[in-house]
């Protein structure tokens, strides 16, 4: 209890002290302005001038005056409906018209605006407790992770329930550290009673969490946390240390605060240390390292070559940068997402032998295996659309028919026949979230194809059009249905017939959950052969997947898709004209042997946009 008591007291310090820090403290030496006019909260949220607020209560607590509200490391899933009832391949259709295609931007050199305080990602939280704590888990909330409590991401100004949440986590991961020896190492490796050793844990933590060297005032803060009374033992006194990084908003938010204008006059450069946090939470959703910290401490990340170098290096850090290579390609490219128009992981198939539901973890750790296979194996984006790598299990091998016999319980890599088994469309996780309980579905199927990879959006269906009955009729194929339901109506026979279906039709070989199949189970032969619209004036036949999944990897609306959601994903910002510039290039150079997906991203760092930011409103 007095432990408790004691914290209190040291929270409510630590509430008066943010607030009373009024002027914005940047790292000394990098051309950063103490005072930019944005202030510190005591205690709930304070708004900033229409973006991101600073959420008080915490010491050592800088926030930048921002506007906007993008979030770094990109939003998932891109952005939804686009402009003049046209759709995007973001995280909704839009409601455009029969046949409109993505919205479309043209390159108009400069520097779009972003917002100077963005908020760490939930995913971002986790990996950053996770590398400069070594937490994964909290005991307290039975063995959840950090993210699992905080607030839903969420854009613009901080609320009181978000704040309330960072706060209780903060606790959580302190009591965590706290019960374990590694872990409290990882914060702490001293006497906390010794003389120093306090200060010196202040210096070096703090260096990692706020992602630059701490000002002499920002220790001061700090080690101000051991006057309060009644006074608490040099132990507790270092918890609610960690307690307090934890809570500031220099730790939650990724403040850009330098203000020397670039010599081409075009923007304001940015620190070193901020293009380190640029690089790191975009390619690794996480802290910079020491390599990464080091060259910001030599301010050797000002030039595109410096960036580049080390953009490279981060990419070949397996272990960090392939859960941000899968998150992108499963959540914002292939629109897994937990948003109303996705289906992934939605649909049971309990009436199937093959399948459990108890397994969809492991089919959606399969997808990630493949993204990583992919990227890591120097392949390109024709790959993701055409690699028949797998990874399967005793319990998914039959599904492939492969014998169960052969594996464990653990993801092994296999090949698999390249024309039944093209790419990320063709596995268990893809299959079996886009289809019925006991049927195949190509509308859901010819949707994701039609809007998300080939960039025809059709608008979203008519209302009541879901409640419409398969007409009566002696079916021998699901084909025969969908075609007798999508005709039976005018409304819905001009976005199914040219659009929608045909993809759809070309992916029947695979049942509901994925498995090879030629005779439908209504008893026909299954026919896979479809004409598919590529753009308005090209429409071809197509006979089999891999046939589709060939042609699809050609499509430059195919590969502008992919590299804008790239961009977005990782700037966090909406798409926009100054962006296209970069998303051009990538997408020129898409089109060439041996540019792989590591080439891709590490470009996205070469952009003017990248190392230098402007005074705007996002």
């Amino acid at each position: 209890m007095m432990k408790k008591r004691f914290l209190v007291a040291l929270g409510a310090l630590s509430g008066a002290l943010a607030a009373c820090s009024s002027d914005i403290k940047a790292p000394s030496g990098t051309g950063a302005a103490n005072g930019t006019g944005a202030t510190s909260s005591g205690t709930g949220a304070a708004s900033s001038s229409g973006g991101n607020t600073s959420s008080g209560g915490a010491t050592g607590g800088t926030t930048g005056n921002g506007t906007g509200g993008s979030t770094a490391g990109g939003s998932s899933g891109g952005t939804g409906g686009g402009t003049g009832g046209t759709g995007t391949s973001g995280t909704s259709s839009g409601g455009g018209t029969a046949g409109a295609t993505q919205t479309t931007y043209t390159c108009a050199p400069g520097i779009p605006a972003t917002t100077q305080i963005p908020r760490m990602l939930n995913r971002q939280y986790d990996a950053v407790v996770r590398d400069i704590l070594g937490v994964t888990t909290l005991t307290a909330e039975q063995g959840q992770k950090p993210s699992d409590i905080l607030f839903a991401d969420f854009d613009g100004p901080m609320v009181s329930d978000a704040w309330r949440l960072y706060q209780q986590v903060a606790q959580n991961v302190a009591d965590e550290v706290w019960s374990n020896s590694a872990e409290k190492a990882n914060f702490i490796s001293c006497d906390p009673s010794a003389t120093g050793c306090l200060t010196t844990t202040i210096q070096n933590f703090g260096r990692k969490a706020f992602r630059h060297p701490l000002s002499d005032e920002e220790v001061q803060r700090f080690t101000a946390l051991g006057s309060t009374m009644p006074a608490g033992t040099p132990d507790q006194v270092a918890e609610a240390t960690l307690v307090a990084f934890l809570e500031s908003p220099s730790f939650i938010y990724i403040p850009e605060l330098a203000t020397t204008m670039d010599s081409s006059g075009e923007g304001i450069d940015l620190s070193s240390y901020e293009v380190a946090a640029r690089l790191s939470f975009a390619l690794w959703g996480s802290v910079p390292d020491d390599t990464l910290n080091a060259a910001a401490d030599a301010n050797m990340l000002q030039t595109k070559d410096q960036i580049l170098a080390q953009a490279q290096r981060m990419l070949q850090v397996k272990d960090k940068a392939g859960p941000m290579i899968a998150d992108f390609h499963r959540v914002a490219w292939a629109q897994d997402n937990n948003t109303a128009t996705s289906h992934w992981w939605k649909m049971d198939h309990d009436d199937n032998p093959l399948y459990q539901s108890a397994l969809k973890p492991t089919y959606q750790a399969e997808i990630d295996d493949f993204f990583d296979d992919v990227a890591f194996s120097g392949g390109s984006f024709k790959d993701l659309l055409l690699s028949n790598v797998a990874f399967v299990t005793k319990d998914t091998a039959a599904i492939y028919g492969l014998d169960p016999t052969m594996y464990g319980t653990d993801l092994t890599r296999v090949t698999l026949d390249a024309t039944q088994r093209p790419g990320f469309l063709t596995r268990i996780g893809f299959l079996s979230s886009y289809s019925h309980p006991d049927d195949t579905s190509p509308i859901l199927r010819g949707a994701f194809v039609t809007v998300h990879l080939i960039g025809i959006d059709p608008g979203p269906p008519l209302p009541g059009a879901t409640m419409v009955p398969v007409p009566p009729g002696n079916y021998t194929t699901n084909r025969d249905k969908i075609i007798a339901l999508t005709s039976s109506q005018d409304a819905c026979k001009s976005c199914h017939i040219p659009y929608i279906n045909p993809p759809g039709f070309v992916l029947e070989n695979y049942d509901s959950i994925g498995k090879w199949q030629t005779v439908d189970p209504l008893g026909g032969q299954i026919n896979p052969v479809a004409d598919v619209a590529f753009t308005s004036t090209d429409t071809e036949t197509m006979h089999n997947a891999q046939e589709l999944m060939t042609k699809v990897s050609t499509l430059p609306m195919a590969k502008q898709i992919y590299a804008q959601t790239w961009v977005n994903y990782a700037t966090g910002r909406d798409p926009n004209n100054q962006d296209q510039c970069i998303i051009d290039s990538i997408n020129t150079k898409l089109s060439s042997d041996g540019y792989t997906v590591l080439d891709m991203i590490a470009d996205i760092t070469q952009a003017d946009s990248f190392r230098m930011r402007v005074q705007a409103t996002p």
